[in-house]
């Protein structure tokens, strides 16, 4: 009988075409399958907690897939980050629950936008930061993100990866400076395609002082694609973590706090 296994995939997206398989497009799940047929001798599809798009990172992607694997998980997992490109790491193997499915067995997911904020472009920190080289007012962001957190209907800033309903709950959303790298943490039940960056792309403006809080929020509340600002640059946004009601993962992540 296949097992179901789980794992925490870190990667740095920046030469993918996204996490979900394409036919003509190198991407993450591509890359992972191509392995796991070599090291199993099965064909394997994986499931995932997230589709990240072309150029986004993660530390804590969520992955499953079944198996008939008839060694130990260690020599699997060893297996897999021997043959796996550099930019790819499974940071965990474990056998998971029967019918567990990363996406829908999610309680909630934690993603990080960085912005490198200095007049001086930095070539190793913007592979995972966007360059904003104006001063940001960090207060005015914050006080404009605010009303964000709770039940909304959040069609301003994205369309549904799956279904109609537009309507995500987020359970923070909070602004950090240290130096020079200004980031966002923002954890939900789900998201919008493109709605963190969006997001940020949005209070971005407002942090440069060319729209008001006052402006945000009309937008937001406008539900109308149309009012958002053009999304912040992918290399600034990583999965972090995502959490399930059994507690695997999150405690993989030091200095990383999901709700």
């Amino acid at each position: 009988m296949a097992l179901r296994l789980r794992a925490i995939v870190e990667y740095d997206g920046t030469r993918y075409a996204g996490f979900q398989r394409q036919a003509k497009a190198l991407t993450v799940q591509g890359e992972i399958e191509a392995v796991l047929r070599r090291l199993t001798q099965e064909n394997v599809r994986i499931l995932a907690a997230g589709r990240t798009d072309a150029g986004v990172h993660a530390l804590g992607q969520v992955i499953a897939f079944d198996t008939n694997w008839s060694h130990s998980l260690q020599e699997l997992h060893q297996g897999m980050n021997a043959l796996l490109p550099e930019d790819i790491a499974v940071r965990r193997l474990d056998e998971a629950p029967a019918g567990f499915h990363p996406r829908f067995d999610a309680l909630s997911r934690l993603y990080r936008y960085q912005v490198w904020n200095h007049p001086i472009r930095s070539p190793l920190r913007c592979r995972y930061a966007c360059h904003v080289p104006q001063a940001l007012d960090l207060e005015a962001m914050t006080e404009a993100t605010r009303l964000l957190v709770g039940v909304h209907d959040f069609a301003t800033f994205g369309t549904p990866t799956q279904g109609e309903s537009t309507v995500r709950e987020v359970y923070r959303i909070e602004w950090h400076r240290e130096g020079s790298l200004v980031w966002m943490d923002i954890e939900a039940n789900g998201f919008l395609r493109t709605m963190v960056r969006c997001i940020v792309g949005t209070a971005l403006q407002v942090g440069l002082g060319s729209m008001s809080g006052e402006e945000f929020a009309r937008r937001f509340a406008s539900r109308d694609r149309s009012q958002t600002s053009p999304p912040a640059p992918a290399q600034g946004l990583c999965l972090v973590a995502v959490r399930y009601a059994d507690g695997y993962a999150p405690e993989h992540f030091e200095g990383v706090r999901v709700k």
